[in-house]
């Protein structure tokens, strides 16, 4: 028989043998699932890159060149980037004015805007943030000039009264040629490149990979010993690998199939991720064409491959029964507490910027080694319970003794996905909570202060006419007091005649008066708030007109006379159509705590993430806790006719199941609070946190165990003897 006539006879056996085997159907799910995930996965990681390159690119293309007249380069246009808040996000303004007919065009942008009109990127255009604010929106901004079609941008061309030439930027067109991401762009209000990395490597690669290895070792058991009898029968090493590669060859290739299919709509059409607000542009997945095909046909193989090599090498004259591993899994033991140790302080040694690539590197490198350790430390525990089981006369102890002195293989095998489910669910909340904290603590101090008081701030020059028409703006009953703010002696003036600070029940002195109260509410809570941050306020008459003129960036304070909450929106249309031609606006007292948006979107990217890690790791959790049950109940159907009944594998399943999974959870939760203490979450945050996720452990735990003794009862029933 030729060579290639034996192999493909190796593979048609292999394919039999695998759906009659042992917990086969179990078993291809596991192969086609984790296939698709690891695909997936990879096709993703790739995608990111692009993304990342794409972003880049396209934001330098959009980054003004400096006009250096020395070199010949003439002016153009004039150009001056700003930035604006809304309630959950920041995001660019540019202000541009063409110096004449013919001046380069930013990317993605057919047209100039008329003096007062504005172009504004899609989802601005499409949300509810208020595009208007700017001027009269006449268009919307080509993907081509945008990070990604998601990203809220805006091009705003001022009127000629609010021209203020002399604090833009003369430039001679666009495209700087810079290799790295210019300071401008949604790319500094989210995760960086290295983070996102990182977290996808943890949120993401590790299930992915811990999903082929337990996918690989299901119905192990079995398989070995019928490897370990076709090496009998004289099969060689490479006809045991055909014979394996046959097993897994029709559930890998689906999964593949079906991988491939789910990623090519990334490849013609936009697609808008769920939870972060963020669009995956085509073109830039269409960049890495060649990468995503390696994905869908290296994945596959990779599985294929992890097949053969996670077969145990077989040992000529062994038996083919379990026997005693009093020495596997030693190199954990050893390497673990340096891995702990490293990851816990090994940022100390090492410089700023390398810190969070350390941590993330080591609590991979420790979530993986844990379960081989609550393997090897239940398995030594093992002999221990046979002998108290016998000597107590306990039959469901001494069996489940047994079970776990035989290696510490399947209870590595059966805990691994709780113990990692546990470690980056605590991880991705501690992480998520160190931004939802921030979040919170600036809308815990809005509601405190509310609206009443605003402080708006030209970041151009403003004259008193113009302060008067922003007045006059806001409408009847309204106050627009300037600010003399003198950080380097920690104070804030109010300045303004005796009428506007009668009006809120302040003395009228020419001297500064020290406030430490005020009739409007919002006023009065954001003094409170001024003084505990060591910032003191006074008010005083004088000339406000000197204050406005002599300031190159002018801060005034806007409140009603009825002290009623204020439009924050409002107040922004009024003072870009009015004040300067760009201002800033948010309630006084916040000192731009707040509204940037940073800690929330890292926060949907963190649950995204670990939304889809635990899930692949629920799903790894099941299929290895089915092989392991399947195989249980095959080896103790015949323990109920020794023992009378079938209680016994409620008590076996407690000790061989629920046992090892409480010590594995208990150390997933200390090993967690360990790796997260370089974050800078509070004590109290990161308890609350491992004490949900170790509670949802337990819970997991007794559900593992409770499922297993009604497989192996189930199982028991349907047991027949045979054989003579």
């Amino acid at each position: 028989m030729s060579s290639w006539v034996l192999r493909r006879q190796l593979l048609r056996m292999g394919r039999a043998a695998a759906w009659a085997a042992e917990a086969g159907r179990v078993r291809f799910f596991a192969l086609f699932a984790a296939t698709f995930v690891v695909t997936v996965a990879l096709a993703g990681f790739a995608l990111a890159v692009a993304s990342f390159d794409g972003r880049t690119e396209r934001s330098a293309d959009r980054w003004a060149q400096i006009a250096r007249p020395a070199s010949g380069e003439e002016a153009e246009l004039l150009w001056l980037p700003t930035i604006a808040r809304s309630e959950d996000r920041q995001y660019d303004v540019v202000y541009v004015e063409p110096l004449s007919a013919d001046a380069p065009l930013p990317p993605g942008v057919s047209h100039w805007p008329e003096p007062g009109e504005v172009l504004v990127s899609p989802a601005l255009k499409n949300s509810d943030v208020g595009a208007g604010e700017f001027g009269r929106v006449v268009g919307t901004i080509d993907p081509g000039g945008l990070e990604a079609p998601g990203e809220y941008f805006a091009y705003v061309r001022p009127t000629a009264d609010l021209l203020s030439s002399k604090e833009m930027i003369k430039v001679s067109g666009f495209h700087s040629g810079l290799e790295q991401m210019p300071p401008l762009g949604e790319h500094l209000y989210t995760l960086g490149f290295t983070e996102f990395l990182w977290l996808y490597a943890t949120l993401i690669g590790l299930p992915a990979v811990l999903f082929v290895v337990i996918a690989a070792r299901v119905g192990a058991a079995a398989r070995d010993r019928r490897t370990a009898v076709l090496a009998t029968l004289g099969a060689s090493s490479g006809a045991r690998r055909w014979f394996a590669v046959g097993e897994a060859a029709l559930p890998v290739a689906f999964g593949g199939i079906l991988a491939m299919a789910s990623i090519a709509p990334v490849l013609v059409v936009d697609v808008p991720l769920p939870v972060v607000d963020f669009v995956l542009y085509a073109p830039d997945a269409r960049t890495v064409t060649a990468q995503l095909a390696m994905a869908a046909l290296g994945a596959p193989v990779a599985v294929v491959a992890a097949v053969v090599l996670l077969q145990p090498a077989y040992k000529p004259g062994g038996s083919t029964r379990p026997a005693l591993r009093r020495r596997r899994g030693e190199w954990m033991l050893w390497l673990f507490p340096v891995a702990l140790f490293g990851t816990v302080r090994g940022g100390d040694f090492l410089p700023l910027e390398l810190r969070l690539s350390a941590l993330a590197a080591g609590s991979i490198v420790t979530l993986a080694l844990l379960p081989g350790v609550v393997g090897a430390v239940v398995a030594a525990a093992g002999p221990a319970m046979a002998r108290a089981g016998a000597a107590r006369g306990r039959a469901g102890l001494l069996i489940a003794g047994r079970r776990l002195a035989a290696g510490p293989r399947p209870v590595t095998r059966l805990v691994a996905a709780l113990v990692i489910a546990i470690g980056l669910a605590g991880q991705g909340q501690i992480m998520v909570s160190l931004f939802t904290e921030m979040t919170q603590r600036a809308d815990s101090m809005a509601s405190r202060l509310g609206t009443s008081a605003l402080k708006v701030t030209a970041t151009t020059p403003t004259s008193p006419a113009r302060v008067g028409s922003f007045q006059r703006e806001l409408g009847a009953g309204m106050r627009v007091l300037p600010l003399w703010i003198r950080p380097d002696k920690g104070r804030i003036d109010i300045v303004a005649d005796c009428a506007d600070l009668k009006s809120l029940k302040i003395p009228c002195k020419t001297t500064p008066v020290d406030i430490r109260a005020a009739e409007n509410g919002g006023l009065n809570r954001a003094i409170e708030m001024e003084n505990a941050s060591g910032t003191r306020v006074f008010a005083r008459t004088g000339h406000a007109e000197k204050v406005i003129s002599e300031t190159s960036r002018p801060s005034f304070l806007v409140l009603a006379d009825d002290g009623r909450q204020l439009s924050i929106s409002a107040a922004r249309k009024a003072a870009n159509t009015e004040l300067a031609m760009a201002n800033t606006v948010h309630v006084f007292g916040m000192n731009g705590i707040g509204g940037g948006g940073a800690p929330l979107i890292a926060e949907r990217w963190l649950e995204l993430l670990s939304l889809s890690g635990i899930s692949v790791i629920a799903v790894v959790a099941g299929i290895g806790a089915m092989s392991q049950f399947i195989r249980a109940g095959g080896e103790m159907s015949p323990v109920s006719v020794i023992s009378g009944n079938r209680k016994v594998y409620y008590t076996v399943s407690a000790w061989s199941i629920l046992t090892p999974a409480l010590v594995a959870v208990l150390a997933a939760v200390v090993v967690s609070w360990s790796i997260t203490t370089p974050l800078p979450a509070s004590e109290g945050s990161r308890m609350e946190t491992l004490a949900t996720v170790g509670a949802a452990g337990f819970v997991c735990a007794a559900v593992m165990a409770l499922w297993g003794a009604r497989t192996a009862a189930a199982a028991a029933a349907a047991w027949r003897p045979s054989g003579g």
